[in-house]
């Protein structure tokens, strides 16, 4: 299926967005654009595409969604020392490409430190954390705790073994419905994430979850077919190794 309600009120969908319902705000996050320029600093070539993907992807999310309102929950951007060049284009690209599919918010995420610069001059207001619905927005990597959260900063995914050992790995949403905490993907096609295996290993790296038995969580991965339950972290098996 394209979407799944994991708690009333709250819809996950394929394309790594979620919606509040009664107040039809679209919620993404970890969009870590200009990383391409940010690897290239470190002697890595990747093409620049991702920000072309995204911006088909949130369209195609906003056309079936229809959301009223759009909030970013954090790592708009990628580099954390200043604002290459490419950040300066694609972040007020995509900043204008999601006013004109709704208003927009965007939460400060560790990467975002000088993001100030870019959201200001494109009039997008840029807070630390925001309550919707009755439900607490942040990107995660401070410590918070009221419930019931929406988050990313973990960038989770799953990989999904074969009988041979090959694997397929998906971007995740974890959703613990005792600590009603959804933690989104990355919606970074870059940025495919951390196995959530190791969350039984290493703990989560979110302050705010800490403590927090995250084997009880459920995994909903995005694929070609639709979002997949995938049954609790700790029923999927032993870890090995986080990734991203």
């Amino acid at each position: 299926m394209l979407h799944l309600d994991v708690a009333p009120g709250l819809r996950i969908t394929n394309e790594r967005c979620a919606v509040l319902l009664p107040s039809r705000t679209m919620v993404l996050g970890d969009l870590h654009l200009g990383i391409e320029a940010s690897l290239e600093l470190e002697g890595m070539q990747l093409p620049r595409s991702q920000a072309a993907e995204m911006h088909e992807r949130v369209t195609m999310a906003a056309e079936r969604h229809r959301p009223d309102r759009i909030v970013v929950l954090g790592d708009l951007k990628h580099e954390f020392s200043r604002n290459l060049d490419q950040e300066w284009s694609q972040v007020r690209g995509m900043l204008a490409h999601l006013r004109s599919l709704a208003p927009v918010t965007v939460i400060r995420g560790n990467h975002d430190n000088y993001l100030a610069t870019i959201t200001s001059q494109a009039g997008v207001e840029l807070v630390e954390a925001l309550e919707v619905d009755g439900v607490h927005l942040v990107h995660g990597h401070l410590p918070f705790s009221p419930r019931p959260l929406v988050q990313g900063h973990e960038h989770p995914s799953v990989r999904l073994f074969d009988g041979v050992g090959g694997f397929v790995k998906l971007p995740a949403f974890l959703y613990h419905p005792d600590e009603r905490v959804l933690v989104l993907p990355a919606f970074s096609p870059l940025a495919a994430g951390n196995d959530v295996s190791a969350l039984l290993a290493e703990g989560p790296l979110s302050p705010g979850l800490k403590g927090v038995d995250m084997a009880r969580a459920e995994v909903y991965g995005c694929s070609d077919i639709g979002v997949i339950r995938l049954g609790k972290v700790g029923g999927l098996g032993r870890h090995r190794g986080r990734k991203a």
